[in-house]
């Protein structure tokens, strides 16, 4: 026994089983703004990380030129209040590079203040016994320029203070 089915049941069937245009789209366009966010959020993170990457960088290659100033690398060409620059090509980062300098100076950056001032005052009380056993100190500063990332800052200032010797080298006496 066949059961005969009449014609309008039939497409009415057939017209509940599906998704409809309307809801297709709407399903696109709720995608398609997943995915613009998420692309958006991972190339923030990309460059979050290589701003990081260079910043590291640029602390360990800051420290290693800090150290050829404490063994004494650049006494012939460092004087005081001149500023040597160079880059790190022979490390293998040829794309960063530095400036050094020796003594109180600030490098010239036209951004930084220069309407601060040191207010200490040595006491004229205390008296300079130790004088000629005290050991003067230099401070050096070296600053490193990473590639520019956006908006983000591409430079890294240390300052470190190191005997006066070892930045000049051994005074000679004139006599």
């Amino acid at each position: 026994m066949k059961c005969f089915t009449s014609p309008k049941s039939r497409t009415a069937r057939e017209n509940r089983s599906g998704f409809t245009l309307a809801e297709v789209a709407v399903t696109l366009v709720v995608v398609g703004v997943t995915l613009v966010s998420v692309i958006q959020v991972l190339n923030i993170a990309k460059l979050e990380t290589a701003d990081t990457r260079n910043r590291k960088l640029a602390n360990e290659l800051a420290r290693l030129t800090l150290g050829r100033v404490t063994a004494g690398l650049y006494q012939d060409e460092l004087t005081s209040g001149e500023f040597l620059d160079g880059n790190y090509y022979d490390e293998g980062y040829p794309e960063f590079s530095w400036e050094l300098l020796a003594g109180d100076e600030a490098f010239g950056d036209p951004e930084e203040r220069t309407d601060r001032f040191d207010s200490w005052e040595e006491d004229e009380d205390e008296e300079d016994d130790d004088e000629e056993n005290e050991e003067v100190y230099e401070k050096v500063k070296v600053r490193v320029i990473s590639p520019e990332i956006r908006d983000y800052d591409n430079e890294l200032i240390l300052e470190q203070w190191i005997l006066w010797n070892q930045v000049y080298g051994e005074e000679e006496d004139e006599e």
